[in-house]
């Protein structure tokens, strides 16, 4: 043996990428070859066919400021890609909690669909914890955004409690008595109308319209006669 290969390098370079093709079929191109595009349209390499820019959907990491792909085999390849991950929902909940949508579900069958706090409303959040990242239980949206609130610190949601356990007396205990004057109920409508008599520059209802000033003043027979003391 002489240690050298049977085919020549050009040869067994022709061979090696023929055998490639036969397994894995034609190179995909990310380049229109041989086809014209003209200004403000693009070639997708899935349909191959050139469509207009604003087909195309929109990528600040491109130079052409478009995706490779227009809009329908863009959606295709996205729909693809979050198949191979178990979906929409198992790719969200996987990049932001690291659980799956089985698991998420499994969490959502024992607590009985209800929120592991108020054991009322749905629980439709994952909660988590913000320093660990670890996973809690799922929570109801005013339970979750509460915690959020409070910012998952034990010492303030205790001091809620006591503040509330404070105030939580019975009906009518630690009421102020209405100051003198005030009434217990708000006044409505009319109720409301000022009764510490006219004030200044207000006409009141007892007087006469402008319009009838004089005849009030005179009479319907001539002016009217002074009284004599």
């Amino acid at each position: 043996m002489d240690g050298l290969a049977f085919y020549c390098r050009r040869h067994a370079q022709e061979r090696h990428l023929a055998a490639r093709r036969a397994r894995e079929g034609p190179p995909r191109r990310r380049h229109a070859v041989g086809v014209d595009v003209p200004a403000g349209h693009k070639w997708c390499p899935d349909c191959s066919e050139v469509k207009p820019l604003d087909e195309f959907p929109r990528s600040a990491r491109t130079t052409t400021g478009r995706y490779s792909y227009c809009k329908p085999c863009h959606g295709v390849r996205g729909q693809a890609s979050l198949d191979k991950v178990g979906g929409s929902r198992t790719y969200h909940l996987k990049r932001r909690y690291g659980i799956t949508a089985v698991e998420a579900d499994a969490m959502l069958a024992a607590q009985g669909g209800l929120c592991a706090i108020c054991r009322v409303a749905p629980a439709a959040h994952v909660d988590h914890d913000h320093a660990t990242n670890a996973v809690r239980e799922l929570l109801c949206f005013n339970c979750n955004g509460g915690l959020g609130q409070f910012r998952d610190d034990p010492a303030v949601l205790l001091a809620a409690v006591d503040y509330l356990e404070k105030h939580a007396v019975g009906p009518g205990a630690g009421e102020q008595p209405p100051a003198a004057g005030c009434t217990t109920t708000p006044r409505l409508g009319s109720e409301r109308r000022d009764r510490r008599g006219p004030r200044p520059g207000r006409r009141r209802t007892d007087r006469p319209a402008p319009g009838q000033a004089a005849e009030h003043r005179s009479g319907p027979h001539g002016p009217a006669e002074e009284a004599h003391g």
